[in-house]
């Protein structure tokens, strides 16, 4: 493969068996539902780029898509899940995306290559607050979620207690195990107070 292809491939480019053996055969490796070259520099905007593929162009990605836009996890969720804007909200239902209704503030988003994200903290209280089930490996990419916003388990516990967002107290009951988590390189953290 040359320089000159595009960031990412798709089954337009060329049919999906011949990317996927391109892929067996360690020249492509996949960003989503695309491929890219292995040469192609893998981070946030190129996985940004994934998601735009899937997504409708409003979308904000958020919970598990931007988790895994952020690098804290290796694969997109099955449907993209996103955070419909205000001035999109209203029947905007369809089984192609996971939709969620809740507000952002202005410090609660970032953008790779024009498609916006919720930023690592966002990111966190969301999946803290709305998954159905929360585990070690969930607990996990809480915390590695937190390490790239350089903001600890305690940090994060105080401004859940200061914020009047629904679900803050089922993140709450959660943060110790966050606090538990340890990365490589990181050591778990004093248990988060119960005030």
């Amino acid at each position: 493969m040359t320089s000159i292809s595009p960031p990412l491939l798709d089954a337009g480019i060329l049919p999906v068996v011949e990317l996927l053996a391109l892929c067996l055969d360690g020249h492509l490796f996949r960003v989503g539902d695309a491929f890219a070259t292995v040469d192609t520099p893998d981070g946030p905007a190129l996985r940004a780029q994934g998601f735009a593929r899937s997504a409708p162009g409003w979308a904000v990605a958020d919970r598990g898509s931007a988790a895994w836009i952020h690098g804290t996890r290796s694969v997109p969720p099955p449907v993209p899940q996103v955070c419909v804007p205000p001035n999109r909200r209203g029947g905007v239902r369809s089984p192609s995306v996971d939709t969620s209704h809740r507000a952002l503030a202005a410090g609660d988003t970032m953008a790779f290559g024009g498609v916006i994200v919720t930023t690592p903290v966002r990111t966190a209280v969301d999946l803290l607050s709305t998954s159905p089930t929360f585990d070690e490996a969930e607990a996990l990419e809480v915390r590695h979620l937190l390490a790239l916003a350089a903001v600890t388990p305690a940090e994060l516990d105080e401004l859940l207690r200061a914020s009047r967002r629904k679900g803050c107290g089922v993140a709450r009951s959660r943060m110790p195990a966050v606090a538990r988590a340890t990365l490589p390189g990181l050591k778990a953290e004093s248990p988060v107070s119960r005030r």
